[in-house]
This record gives C-alpha cells, sequence and structure tokens, in this order.
C-alpha cells in the first residue's frame, strides 16, 4: 500500500509498534502509570539525567555489549516533565526496536542524540517517538477512556492529563487509535511544520499544502492577526483543504487551536 505524504509512518510500521510498545506497556505495568527508567532498570539499561546543552533531548549509547540512556534536563526541564518521559520512551524505542539495536550493536549506526516531539523528517526517529506514545499511551487503557463518550477537544485534554503526556503527543495517538478521525496541525511561523490525520479522515491534501497555514483558520488568524483563540470554532472545508466543489467548500469542520509564540497545535474534526 502506497503511503500518504502527510503521515510521519507507514500503515504497518503504526500498527506493528503500536503492538510492540503496547505488550510492553502491558507486561510492566498492567494497571499503573507507565515510568519509562523502570522498563530500562528491568532491562539491565542504565541511565543518567545531565546538563548537556543544547546537544540533544536523549541518547542511547551501546558500549561493550551494554546500553545507556542520557536525558538532557537542560532542554527537558526536569526528570519527571512529561518531555523527559516521552524522550525517555523515544529512546526505550530505539533498543526494542530490533532494527534499531541491531544497528547499533552491529556499528551500522552510531550513537547520536536525538530531538524528540515528531520534529524530525527521520524515519527511525518518528518510529521512535510513535513507540514513545504508545508505551506511555497503551492501547486497550487509551481506548477504555474515551470508549462511547461523542468527541471534542476535552477528550485529548484529558487524556493528556490521564497519560501525563504532551497535547501533540496525545493528539497523534487519537490519530492511530481514536474512535473519531481527527487531522491534527503543527505551526510555526505561519507554514506548515508538519500534519497528521487518522486514517478514515476524509481530507488527505491541506489547502496549500506545507507552504502556509490557511489564513482564514484559526491558527492561521493567529499568525496573521496576532488573535489568540480561546475555545473550539467553528471552520469550513475550503479553509483548510484541497477541495474539488462548491457543496464541499461550505462543509462544516470544528477546529481547536494551542497556540504559543511561533507554534501553533490544531486539531481538526467533524461533527
Amino acid at each position: 500500500m502506497q503511503q500518504r505524504t502527510n503521515e510521519f509512518l507507514t500503515r504497518d510500521d503504526v500498527i506493528n509498534i503500536n503492538e510492540l510498545a503496547s505488550s510492553i506497556s502491558d507486561y510492566y505495568f498492567p494497571e499503573s502509570h507507565i515510568d519509562p527508567s523502570v522498563i530500562a532498570t528491568k532491562n539491565q539499561i542504565t541511565f543518567s539525567y545531565g546538563n548537556y546543552d543544547d546537544s540533544y533531548d536523549g541518547l542511547l549509547e551501546h558500549f561493550n555489549g551494554k546500553f545507556h540512556i542520557y536525558i538532557n534536563i537542560d532542554k527537558l526541564g526536569h526528570a519527571y516533565s512529561k518531555r523527559s518521559r516521552f524522550t525517555f520512551g523515544h529512546e526505550l524505542g530505539h533498543y526494542f526496536i530490533d532494527s534499531h539495536r541491531v544497528a547499533l550493536t552491529s556499528g551500522k549506526s552510531p550513537s547520536h542524540g536525538s530531538f524528540t516531539g515528531f520534529v524530525s523528517k527521520n524515519r527511525a526517529e518518528r518510529q521512535a517517538d510513535y513507540f514513545s506514545s504508545c508505551l506511555l499511551m497503551p492501547e486497550n487503557r487509551f481506548k477504555s477512556f474515551y470508549y462511547s463518550k461523542k468527541f471534542q477537544f476535552r477528550i485529548i485534554e484529558e487524556l493528556a492529563s490521564k497519560f501525563g503526556t504532551s497535547l501533540s503527543a496525545t493528539a497523534l495517538r487519537f490519530c492511530a487509535i481514536g474512535n473519531h478521525p481527527i487531522l491534527v496541525v503543527c505551526g510555526f511561523k505561519g507554514k506548515v511544520k508538519w500534519y497528521w490525520s487518522s486514517y478514515d479522515f476524509r481530507y488527505k491534501w491541506l489547502k496549500y499544502g506545507k507552504d502556509k497555514i490557511p489564513e482564514d483558520t484559526v491558527a492561521g488568524e493567529y499568525f496573521e492577526l496576532g488573535r489568540s483563540p480561546k475555545t473550539t470554532e467553528e471552520v469550513f472545508a475550503m479553509d483548510w483543504f484541497n477541495i474539488k466543489s462548491e457543496e464541499q467548500a461550505i462543509e462544516k469542520f470544528y477546529e481547536h487551536a494551542r497556540c504559543v509564540g511561533d507554534y501553533t497545535l490544531s486539531i481538526i474534526w467533524e461533527e
């Protein structure tokens, strides 16, 4: 199956990594909050939290048959911040995903620092990011939370609070296994940094691709007019998407955007 250009990962990646990470979470923490450092310890992976300036968010090192994880608190705040936990899960992804671990142990891929949070275009880094999302938000527990609930933006907020994860990681997890199709768009300085949709979201192509956040969207008005959104707002298909007919143009969607500094994160869905 051909990969759509707005997907971070192939469909097989999404399925296989979800199964791997969720099974690990259920094995080590069948009911309680996921602690990546405990999983590391159980697998004889040592780790340290240190001050490494802007070198990386995290790093998995292989040396003399042993693995060590470095977490950079200069960038991530402290050992128990959401970003630290996510980065720790990301480095565990490099260990548990067979192809990543083999590349390290064979010397084909030297240890290198990772910048986490779905900012990298490298497929292996995106795989490790997605692994972390699945590890921290195991499938069965994630699904049980929203079972039979009508989708609203607060569902993403509540899931993020429950699992101790960021809104972006939580929204992307919902893209993959949620009960309602959504689109997630990250904007940076008026352009689209990345976007990903649920597999069954009806529109696959943004109005201007990744060149520009459309000006008539909630996020677009933040960049164009400095307007900071407070609530979920109605938008039309023609505002966000490359549409083909007048009938499609006026189809209603909802957008909830979180805007901070040069960044926006928009969650978009239909009723």
